[in-house]
Parts: C-alpha cells; sequence; structure tokens
C-alpha cells in the first residue's frame, strides 16, 4: 500500500485541464507567488511542452517574481528601452496602452506605441525576427479592458499536420526572411534609428521548423517578409495562404483576459494576434518575460 501524500505532495500536486481540442491548457492548484519548486515546474513544463498554451488563473506576485520564474524555463531576452521596462527590470517589457511615466493613456500619433500596435493585431510569432527565435512567452494581466483585448493563439503545428501532402512537400525546405521592420513598411510608418536598424538585421529561417519532440510547425506571420528565392507576388501569396490555413477555428485558442490570468505560449509552434479594444479609452497593461530561444546543437 502507498505512502500517505505528505503536506509537501499535496502542495506540488497540480491538475492539468487540457482545452477540447487538445490546443491549450489550464493548470489549477499553483501558486506562483510562492517558490517553485521541482515537481512543479516539471508538471508545468511537461503541460507547456504537450500543449503549447498554458493558462493560470487567480495569481498574484511580483515583477521580481515572474522574473525568477519565468527563469526557470531558460534565459530572458531583454530590452533595453527604460520606457518600456517593468519597475526597471530589462528582462520584463510592458505591453499597454498605458504611459509608463505620466499613468496616462498614450496618443497614437506615438509612432512606437502606433507600431507597437498595428504589429501586435496582426498574426505574428515573438522574436521571429532575431537570429534565435525566442522559445516561449509568458503574459500577466494587471489591468484588463471592459470589452474587447483578448489574445488569439493559433497552433501552426496542428496546422502543418493538417496540410495537405502536396502542400507539405512544396513548402518544407523552403526559407523565408524574417525582418523586425516589417510592420513599419507594411503600414507606412517612418523607420526605427539606423542605429536600432543595426542591432536586428533581417535575418534567414526555415519556413518549417523541427520541434524537440518530433513535431513539424510553420514559422509564419507579421515579421515574414518573403519567401527566399521566390517572387515577390508568389512569395506573399504562399505566405498569406499559410496564415489564412493555419488561423482556422479549429487551430485557434481565443483567451478572454481577467486580472491575475498568467498566459505562457510556445513561440515555436504558435503565432498569436491581439485583439482589437477601445484602446484610447480603455487602460491595459500586461507584463511579458521571453525565454530566448537555443542555437540547434
Amino acid at each position: 500500500m502507498p505512502a500517505p501524500a505528505t503536506a509537501h505532495d499535496k502542495a506540488d500536486q497540480i491538475a492539468v485541464h487540457p482545452f477540447e481540442n487538445g490546443f491549450g491548457c489550464e493548470l489549477a492548484g499553483l501558486d506562483l507567488s510562492q517558490p517553485l519548486t521541482q515537481a512543479r515546474f516539471e508538471t508545468w513544463h511537461d503541460a507547456f511542452e504537450r500543449y503549447s498554451v498554458v493558462v493560470i488563473r487567480g495569481q498574484h506576485f511580483s515583477v521580481a517574481q515572474h522574473v525568477a520564474f519565468s527563469e526557470w524555463f531558460g534565459k530572458l531576452e531583454q530590452y533595453e528601452d527604460p520606457k518600456d521596462q517593468a519597475e526597471g527590470f530589462n528582462t520584463i517589457i510592458r505591453v499597454s496602452n498605458i504611459d509608463k511615466y505620466t499613468n496616462a493613456i498614450k496618443s497614437l500619433d506615438d509612432i512606437g506605441h502606433k507600431s507597437f500596435t498595428l504589429g501586435t493585431s496582426d498574426w505574428h510569432t515573438d522574436s521571429s525576427f532575431r537570429r534565435i527565435p525566442s522559445k516561449a512567452s509568458l503574459l500577466f494581466a494587471r489591468e484588463v479592458t471592459p470589452e474587447g483585448g483578448d489574445t488569439a493563439f493559433a497552433s501552426t503545428s496542428m496546422a502543418w499536420e493538417a496540410l495537405p501532402e502536396d502542400m507539405q512537400q512544396r513548402i518544407e525546405h523552403l526559407t523565408v526572411v524574417h525582418d523586425f521592420e516589417e510592420t513599419r513598411r507594411r503600414f507606412g510608418l517612418p523607420p526605427r534609428p539606423p542605429e536600432i536598424r543595426a542591432k536586428l538585421p533581417p535575418v534567414t529561417h526555415p519556413l518549417v521548423t523541427n520541434l524537440p519532440d518530433g513535431r513539424r510547425a510553420l514559422l509564419i506571420g507579421m515579421h515574414a517578409v518573403r519567401v527566399e528565392d521566390m517572387e515577390p507576388d508568389a512569395s506573399r501569396a504562399i505566405l498569406d495562404e499559410l496564415k489564412a490555413f493555419a488561423t482556422q477555428q479549429q487551430f485557434v485558442y481565443r483567451h478572454k483576459w481577467r486580472v491575475g490570468d498568467l498566459v505562457m505560449w510556445d513561440n515555436r509552434c504558435t503565432m498569436h494576434r491581439a485583439m482589437p479594444y477601445a484602446l484610447e479609452r480603455d487602460r491595459r497593461l500586461l507584463h511579458r518575460t521571453t525565454v530566448a530561444g537555443e542555437a540547434a546543437a
């Protein structure tokens, strides 16, 4: 007969509730205001690897704690602009329409705010414009809007598996240029200063990527500019076709935010987008850490 569970064992028991289509899950029983144990982390990590999107509701933790538990998953990307940082931490970015210094709602005349808003409102993959794309993002809701402002997630691994075999064969060896400047170009906004652009030059990634567990996924979205060695019109057509296919309802989870929600997603096999809200009227503040990707062995 097994020994009865101790108080410590019970504290490490987390319930995993998969969503109906197997894309995404909710974890219950995890309090992130308390230090992680190895057992809790392993349950969380396994859920992340299996379901790609993990929702943890009803959380109350500090910025420092957000950084600390995010670092269990790997090295965090840094954000150099102080106005984007939360409480001086350069590993947390403010995803918000609220000015950090005045606490007032930002004007859309602010080019940086406008570029970020337009870019995140379309399907994209965080940091696909980096030489090594990111592994994961962890977004925490501090202020939410009364209407709108949901975040939609699309599984690009489920989409790959559902593609017709002839399309898989057609695209599996293609490479795509990703560029951080694409949002500004697409919407006719002024380019970033040369010194900023020099830090994030265009990069090339395989259109179809390999995941550690053997699955494959599409790496597409807003930052994907063009397919290499393909005519511009044909390139745009295939990227748009794949985005439309990958964002069909059967591949999508839409999250309606509540204060205290933490959502983590796998940038290696998902896209996401911010849904519209009254951004010139309603306040919205979320904090995001981004787990850096790892170079191929």
